[in-house]
């Protein structure tokens, strides 16, 4: 019978105490935990878990039908083959050994263990497994998609480990499953050269998984490192995203990581990445607007100030106020609402240092405010030699708006056609449009709004004329859009 009071031995505090006391030498790549419990009439347990070899090294006998016997070479042999055919099946695999021979000197069973002498009986082996989720497999693929690679840093036997890579479709022909072992005679020069090569490193320490991350860091990659345990915190925190387990993980490693997984699931992971390319695609999208419409606008007045001299400003205050605040404003709002595109997660990674503004958003808004102040000159010049300057400006006012509105259509997508996206797929968008236009007409035609904003109502042959004008730079960027599309194609054939 067992007492209630048991003492929960882990090697790491051993190996603390008995360095603070400089009385036994401490192997710390060990893997094994045991604990030691005190029993009634004096008689002690001690209990041991942990990696076959490992356990097998501290066995001298053995538990059989026959019963307690000893341990032999043979029998040891056996037992690792065991090892390795539940291995190959993608088990983890346990060894467990005992021993409860009285009197016990707990003082003494403790040394010999840690100093690695052969004090124990073992008991057998223990396979458990733990198939992976068919949402992570189909997250591995996503990430070869996406030009993001995953690596494997485990714990487990280096046979369980590539039995579980293989099940996982991770390993490509060539690739190299590396032990910890090995992996402790390594140099950092040995280790940068191979890591691009390794998908697989088993039976790793946590200072093992800290000298993977440093490495890839090295090499110019971008790292994520998961992990749930106090030794991970390192890794967990020099990695540039340290994703810790909600579940399992332990509170040093949450403090450690800057993402907490509430699940526990590789799937959240590669759905925060496709999330945060969303987000990145949005913000390039808003931008883009915002900078060719409000650059159109200045180049239709600068082109006033050249073509007209002499002749009142373009716009009035108050139209270039409620441009830039009332339709840019509802506009880039719903534009940065943009539902995913299907091929986010099939385009490379970008790099540490990309710029928001590239140089194909910089060509876009050049060959977007051209055409803008370009029509926008055009009915300025038609209304003023026809009515004078109140229909020039309310014409031109209602052109640049329109034009507004056809280009939040067009930024929707840097590479596919606004058909292809669907036209409505944006609700928020459908929303704002609408919104947007009646707005526009309200300051046409409503009496007090013709009043503030210095306008006059237009006839239907002008809308008929502002509409496809300002609708051809939807049109001019679908051309542009398939044209890049089948220079891209004819570049990968």
């Amino acid at each position: 019978m067992v007492a209630a009071q048991k003492a929960h031995i882990h090697k790491d505090r051993l190996e603390d105490e008995y360095r603070r006391r400089d009385e036994i030498p401490f192997d710390s790549k060990r893997k094994f935990m045991a604990t030691f419990h005190e029993g009634t009439q004096g008689r002690h347990h001690v209990f041991l878990k942990g990696a076959p070899e490992e356990v097998l090294d501290l066995c001298s006998k053995v538990i059989t039908d026959e019963g307690k016997t000893d341990l032999t070479q043979e029998q040891r042999e056996k037992v690792l083959h065991q090892n390795t055919q539940m291995a190959k099946n993608a088990m983890r695999v346990l060894a467990v050994a005992f021993c409860d021979e009285a009197p016990m000197n707990m003082k003494q069973m403790k040394e010999d263990i840690y100093l690695g002498k052969h004090c124990l009986n073992f008991a057998g082996l223990i396979g458990m497994i733990d198939p992976p989720r068919e949402e992570a497999k189909q997250a591995i693929q996503i990430c070869k998609r996406a030009s993001i690679r995953v690596i494997m840093a485990t714990g487990d036997h280096p046979i369980t480990a590539k039995a579980i890579a293989r099940e996982l479709d991770m390993l490509n022909r060539g690739d190299r499953v590396i032990s910890g072992v090995e992996l402790e005679a390594m140099s950092d020069e040995d280790l940068d050269s191979i890591i691009e090569e390794t998908t697989v490193f088993a039976r790793v320490s946590p200072e093992h998984k800290y000298r993977l991350v440093e490495s890839l860091r090295r090499k110019g990659q971008v790292v994520a490192m998961t992990g749930d345990g106090v030794n991970d915190a390192p890794a967990l925190k020099n990695a540039q995203v340290g994703v810790a387990m909600g579940i399992t993980g332990t509170d040093v490693a949450k403090e450690a990581a800057d993402m907490v997984l509430t699940d526990d699931n590789f799937t959240s992971i590669v759905n925060a990445v496709e999330e945060g390319r969303v987000v990145f695609q949005n913000i390039r999208k808003v931008v883009k607007f915002l900078i060719s419409t409000n650059f159109g606008e200045d180049l239709a007045i600068i082109g006033s100030l050249l073509l007209f001299r002499g002749l009142p400003l373009i716009f009035t205050p108050v139209q270039i106020l409620w441009v830039n605040l009332v339709t840019d404003g509802i506009l880039d709002i719903t534009i940065a609402m943009e539902p995913k595109e299907s091929d986010v997660m099939n385009e490379p990674p970008r790099k540490e240092n990309t710029r928001i503004i590239n140089r194909d958003i910089l060509l876009s808004t050049i060959f977007v405010a051209v055409i803008m102040a370009a029509g926008t000159l055009l009915m300025f010049s038609v209304g003023y030699r026809n009515s004078g300057i109140t229909h020039a400006r309310t014409l031109a006012f209602v052109t640049l708006a329109m034009f507004q509105v056809f280009n939040a259509l067009n930024v929707r997508s840097k590479t596919r056609s606004v058909f292809e996206l669907g036209l409505f797929s944006n609700t928020y968008l459908n929303i704002a449009i609408p919104v947007s236009v009646g707005l526009l007409l309200a300051t046409v035609y409503v009496p007090f709004m013709q009043t503030i904003m210095q306008t006059t109502a237009l006839t239907l042959k002008e809308w008929l004329t502002i509409i496809p004008l300002t609708s051809s730079i939807l049109v001019l960027m679908e051309l542009r859009k398939w044209w890049l599309g089948k220079c891209k194609r004819a570049e990968g054939s």
